[in-house]
């Protein structure tokens, strides 16, 4: 199956527009709780935070945001020293951050959803195109750092 090229942070905005369009048409799977609401908009800010630093840190490095093109060079530093796709983790944040601050079930669903397209669809590309273009040190990184967390 193959899926239409979407740039992540618009996959992002259509999964969280699905949310909240959810959220308001089954009212009925809401759980309020105070302490939701302050988890909720913690997780939101610190994805908020990891995919700005994440990205600053390309812009840095002068490699391309673009999953599509062609990477100049792999940045192992920053958010990148625990993670290899701290861009994506912090938009799952923000994913999760939004299900737990609606206190929606059902919404937390997209969070789990877009992990998955992400490594399918995503990664494993992005991935091969660095392995192909940077090698043994490519592959030492990936042995060192977990593709998530």
């Amino acid at each position: 199956m193959k899926i239409p090229r979407l740039p992540p942070l618009l996959l992002v905005l259509l999964l969280a527009i699905t949310m909240l369009v959810l959220d308001r048409a089954l009212p009925q799977f809401r759980i309020h709780h105070p302490a939701f609401a302050c988890l909720g908009v913690s997780l939101i800010a610190l994805g908020a935070l990891i995919v700005l630093a994440s990205a600053g840190l390309f812009r840095l490095r002068r490699t391309t945001l673009n999953p599509f093109g062609e990477p100049a060079t792999f940045v192992q530093d920053g958010f990148y020293r625990f993670s290899r796709n701290p861009m994506y983790l912090g938009m799952v944040l923000v994913l999760a951050g939004l299900g737990i601050w609606l206190g929606n079930l059902p919404a937390l669903f997209f969070a789990p959803v877009f992990v998955a397209l992400m490594s399918r669809y995503y990664i494993a590309r992005e991935e091969q195109l660095l392995d192909v273009r940077f090698g043994e040190a490519y592959r030492v990184y990936c042995k060192r750092v977990r593709r998530w967390i």
